[in-house]
């Protein structure tokens, strides 16, 4: 199990960043910021790396696109010799009139990745596991999730009195990752460093996780890319597929992760909260703080307004997205 208390080694790196010639001192972004990490300074924003969590929340509402995400490109893929996708449930929130998730894996396999691994299969193991773990005598409830990255930095720098009750299980992407890439040794006999995992992400917290993660000493996760840099390519590929194969290996809870209520409602508990939105997520640890959810068993929290769908690294908008994955999930096992 990980260390979710440990912190990252080194000089701390940011996927967040500020593009000073663009800023012009406006302060919407210090009115945003959950942590009080932005100043400032002669007339331009400052951000502070040791309280950054990488939420993306000033990039959201930055009126002059002063603040960047820091995140790869598909031409990583050319640094190594084997190439997995992580897809994250949220990608397949992105499209319209999709109904078969088949057509977006395929498509994946076409722009060049040979290999894909879900997510959400990741996601439905750590679901099981969570539940068995919610079973367990003497654990400090109620348990927080440890899925969003930017949750996990939030409560170090403002309610470590917390950190006992997270989930000590690393997030769905990162299992994601170690499995695929074990799995890719056995069947392709390469070394490790010469298979490329590369994850889809929605947020730039993501990237983070995966250059200073909290709690392990090195991610699996080779790179990551985003969904809106990956969506035009994937839409040009999925018009030109001649036929799908049948490749999606997980059901509604896993794809449900997606959004926010996902992951509670897959722990199969009916006392839960599931709080999205910055403000919502620090009012609710607020209340945890003062020992108002004593009955409850589970707490899911997720930075961006309705889950990953709402990653500012997406498309789509969170809502339309969220409905789109209720509805593609909805005959599946």
């Amino acid at each position: 199990m990980p260390d979710l208390t440990k912190k990252p080694e080194g000089v701390f790196e940011h996927s967040v960043t500020l593009n000073r010639a663009r800023c012009k001192g406006c302060t919407h972004c210090i009115k945003r910021c959950p942590t009080e990490a932005i100043r400032i300074r002669a007339g331009k924003a400052k951000i502070i790396a040791e309280r950054c969590i990488d939420c993306g929340e000033c990039i959201r509402v930055c009126p002059y696109h002063a603040k960047q995400a820091v995140i790869d490109h598909l031409d990583v893929m050319e640094n190594y010799k084997y190439n997995i996708a992580l897809p994250a449930p949220s990608l397949y929130g992105q499209f319209n009139n999709l109904d078969d998730v088949d057509i977006i894996l395929n498509a994946l396999l076409a722009i060049g990745f040979d290999e894909v691994f879900e997510v959400a299969k990741a996601a439905e193991i750590i679901s099981d596991a969570t539940r068995e773990y919610l079973n367990r005598p003497g654990i400090q409830k109620p348990v927080i999730s440890s899925a969003c990255p930017s949750v996990l930095r939030l409560l170090r720098v403002r309610f470590p009195e917390l950190l006992p009750h997270l989930l000590p299980y690393n997030a769905p992407v990162e299992l994601a990752a170690r499995l695929a890439k074990r799995e890719a040794v056995k069947k392709t006999g390469l070394p490790p460093e010469e298979i490329g995992i590369i994850f889809i992400s929605p947020c730039p917290a993501k990237m983070t996780a995966a250059t200073r993660p909290v709690g392990i000493n090195k991610s699996e996760i080779s790179a990551v890319v985003a969904i809106r840099d990956v969506y035009p390519v994937l839409v040009s590929a999925m018009e030109k597929l001649a036929f799908t194969e049948k490749m999606a290996s997980t059901g509604r809870m896993g794809i449900g992760w997606g959004a926010s209520g996902g992951e509670a409602s897959a722990v199969l508990k009916d006392r839960y909260l599931a709080a999205d939105g910055m403000e919502n997520i620090i009012n609710a640890l607020e209340d945890m703080e003062n020992d108002k959810f004593q009955e409850l068993d589970f707490v899911e929290l997720m930075a961006c307004p309705g889950g990953c769908v709402g990653g500012v690294l997406t498309v789509e908008n969170p809502h339309i997205a969220k409905a789109k994955l209720k509805r593609i999930s909805k005959y599946m096992p």
